[in-house]
């Protein structure tokens, strides 16, 4: 029959090509920070819970545990395993990354002044020259501010030259 697919022809063949699609897929996930791991499989060895985790951002897209199991579950469900839990983790920022020196290099990669963090980031003088000076160690909730405050930044570095 000429409407038939390779897939309804031959099983082995679609076998194969889903497991090239799932190995794909599984690299495409990598590349753009996601990560899963399996967490159990039953007697036949057969994916029952896996764990999926946001490692890094990628063009600034952080996804919720909501996005993450459904990210999952498509991959796992496209394979033809039975239904499997799914354990998501979302991005959690390491603001260690962020030190005075961080914030000096952004600032004169991207150009930005006193002036500009001052009315971007609702900060008073005082306390960004304390900042700046080292005079008032940062705490999470500034370094974040900075960290996010610069990621937009970069993502719309096209968008400013």
């Amino acid at each position: 029959m000429s409407g038939e697919s390779n897939i309804t022809k031959n099983p082995v063949s679609s076998i194969s090509s889903s497991k090239v699609l799932f190995n794909k897929t599984m690299a495409l996930y990598k590349s753009v920070g996601l990560f899963i791991e399996v967490l159990e499989t039953d007697q036949n060895n057969v994916v029952t819970k896996v764990k999926i985790k946001q490692k890094h951002l990628y063009n600034g897209y952080i996804l919720n545990q909501k996005q993450l199991v459904e990210r999952a579950k498509l991959l796992y469900s496209n394979s033809g395993l039975p239904k499997v839990k799914v354990i998501p983790v979302v991005y959690s920022l390491d603001v260690n990354i962020v030190s005075l020196e961080w914030v000096e290099n952004k600032m004169d990669e991207f150009g930005v002044k006193r002036s500009d963090l001052i009315k971007q980031l609702s900060i008073d003088e005082s306390s960004l020259s304390l900042l700046l000076s080292g005079k008032r160690k940062m705490n999470k909730l500034v370094k974040a501010a900075f960290y996010y405050y610069f990621l937009s930044y970069e993502l719309n570095r096209d968008f400013r030259e």
